[in-house]
């Protein structure tokens, strides 16, 4: 018998004892019966991985992470298990190059691993001076950078020149932009406020679903007043699972609290939550299971880059209540510990309530 066919009896043999533990509480009165509703409750869990809420089946998605032995830039084995290879990136490179009318002859390439993840960034640079970046496990176009010197600070554009620049570049490079809106526009010009015209604008573009962007659906792009050209066009491209909210705001609450029990903590003097979009980290995770480790690397200067724990995750974005931890402040004037120890939020998953990452600050504010 297969696991499949064993998974799917254990399925059957757990909804049966949850069908007959209902039919008891219909005609019982009592703790008791609930006390066996719950046991039942738990077997479907154990047995299957799944959550009950009403009369739907949830599945879990969080997974244990598995942490990556070689946290470096370095191209590994592993990555390369996991990744297209770097003659179907460059491929890819020079195809959508010639489609947008570049010169695609490629003179050099600079890959790199990324030091939290095992995917590779295929970067080829072109014979007039652009670097085009695929993303090895997708196996799509990423990036776009301009290394020729297009930046003078004495000439500026206005953002609404900036604007038509950009979505000309996008259409050229066959970006779709439907469900998209621009989510922010930062200009740098000699005040330094970040509005206005200025001599070089940066233009992000995220995809909105109702009242929410996500974040990691998203094109960059910068646009230089020298000659009206653009910086990097960078595209973001990890779909949302749009999940729905089942879990409340205080449902929320009371799971970041258990969780927090598991961790040695300042007394927590304040609790908020709100809902946002995230994708899954192992933050958390690391926080709970290697605190020293965890907050040494946040507090000690210059703390090596091959002792920082990483961990190899799905990348999935999701409805969750972030749940913002505030700590009592008894760090007598340590002003590094009040800033990493002081708060954290617990990522909440809307649907399955697991704990799927978090941050070590409040990131309602910082994101």
């Amino acid at each position: 018998m297969n696991d499949n066919i064993k998974e799917k009896l254990k399925m059957k043999i757990a909804i049966s004892q949850m069908k007959n533990e209902e039919e008891k509480a219909m005609n019982k009165k009592g703790k008791l019966v609930f006390k066996n509703i719950a046991i039942a409750a738990g077997l479907i869990i154990s047995l299957t991985g799944v959550t009950f809420a009403g009369s739907k089946v949830i599945e879990n998605i969080w997974k244990t992470p598995e942490k990556i032995e070689e946290n470096t830039e370095k191209l590994t084995k592993e990555s390369k298990i996991e990744n297209i290879t770097e003659e179907a990136a460059k491929e890819i490179a020079i195809n959508k190059l010639q489609e947008v009318n570049f010169n695609s002859n490629i003179v050099s390439t600079d890959h790199y691993k990324e030091v939290d993840s095992n995917k590779i960034i295929y970067r080829f640079v072109t014979e007039d001076n652009y670097a085009i970046s695929i993303d090895g496990q997708r196996g799509v176009f990423f990036e776009i950078s301009n290394y020729n010197n297009n930046q003078d600070i004495n000439t500026e554009i206005t953002q609404e020149e900036a604007i038509e620049i950009a979505n000309n570049y996008i259409k050229l490079f066959g970006i779709n932009l439907e469900g998209y809106e621009i989510k922010s526009i930062y200009s740098n010009n000699k005040e330094g406020s970040g509005e206005g015209s200025g001599y070089k604008i940066d233009i992000n573009y995220c995809k909105k679903y109702g009242d929410f962007y996500n974040p990691y659906e998203y094109v960059s792009i910068g646009v230089e007043s020298k000659n009206k050209d653009f910086d990097h066009i960078r595209v973001g491209s990890i779909p949302f699972d749009n999940n729905e909210t089942i879990i409340t705001k205080d449902e929320a609450i009371q799971i970041a609290l258990k969780e927090d029990e598991k961790i040695d903590t300042n007394k927590i003097v304040e609790t908020k939550a709100e809902k946002m979009v995230v994708k899954m980290n192992a933050d958390a995770y690391e926080r709970i299971n290697n605190k020293e480790e965890y907050y040494a690397a946040m507090q000690t200067p210059d703390y090596p880059t091959e002792k920082r724990n990483y961990y190899n995750m799905e990348e999935r974005v999701r409805n969750a209540w972030v749940v913002v931890l505030t700590y009592e402040d008894n760090y007598n004037g340590d002003i590094v510990k009040r800033y990493t120890e002081g708060k954290y939020s617990y990522f909440v998953d809307c649907t399955t309530g697991e704990i799927i990452g978090g941050d070590a600050m409040d990131y309602t504010v910082s994101n």
